[in-house]
């Protein structure tokens, strides 16, 4: 298998958390000529990462693409076997990409302090309030399950709590996420695959906080 994705990419890293926890080979291959470039929409035509080629096909979009791999290599088995609480956990997963990860992509563009507006932060910030508060109504404990299997609906989750987090704190705003929830993220991120899988992610997300926060 061939993934295109690039180190600073969340959803990549959320892919990646699963081609680990299976123990998968794959190569992993940023977008020839960059990300949306010409080059690359010859590959992929829709442009973004991260994307998947198996046997000369393409799969694209990272919800597609880790429902692929559950359904192609079942073991370990990330989604529970029961119906109903897989579509529970297929809502967490569709939760975090439609309402959680866009509030915490928004915080990139105030990481520089010259382009920083703090109201806007503040008002991010609120949002991710209210996303936590719907989240804790939830019918399970924020946790993947009493084994502490990682499950697909973790992966994103895995990478945008902690991330937003930064983003925040190098916004000079305190984040609000609840200890349990912090325990969870910093637990999960011990498991090896998830460690092997985020360690490009990490380095480059450290980086690039390096690189804009003074701006």
């Amino acid at each position: 298998m061939i993934f295109y994705a690039t180190p600073l990419s969340s959803y990549s890293a959320k892919v990646r958390i699963a081609l680990c926890v299976k123990d998968l080979p794959f190569q992993e291959i940023q977008p020839p000529g960059g990300y949306r470039s010409e080059s690359y929409r010859a590959i992929a035509p829709m442009g973004t990462i991260p994307a998947l080629q198996v046997d000369g096909q393409l799969i694209s979009e990272s919800e597609v693409i880790l429902e692929y791999l559950e359904d192609r290599y079942p073991e370990p088995p990330m989604w529970p076997q029961d119906p109903l609480k897989r579509a529970q956990f297929r809502f967490r997963a569709r939760f975090h990409d439609l309402y959680f990860e866009p509030l915490v992509r928004r915080l990139f563009a105030h990481v520089p302090a010259s382009k920083r507006q703090p109201p806007e932060v503040q008002h991010i910030r609120s949002e991710l309030v209210h996303r936590i508060g719907q989240m804790r109504h939830w019918s399970m404990a924020f946790v993947a399950s009493s084994t502490q299997q990682i499950t697909l609906a973790d992966c994103g989750f895995m990478v945008n709590i902690p991330l937003a987090a930064q983003l925040l704190s190098a916004c000079g705003v305190e984040d609000p996420f609840p200890t349990s929830w912090i325990d969870w993220w910093q637990s999960g991120h011990q498991h090896p695959a998830v460690a092997k899988a985020l360690a490009p992610w990490k380095q480059a997300t450290q980086e690039w906080l390096a690189s804009q926060i003074s701006k």
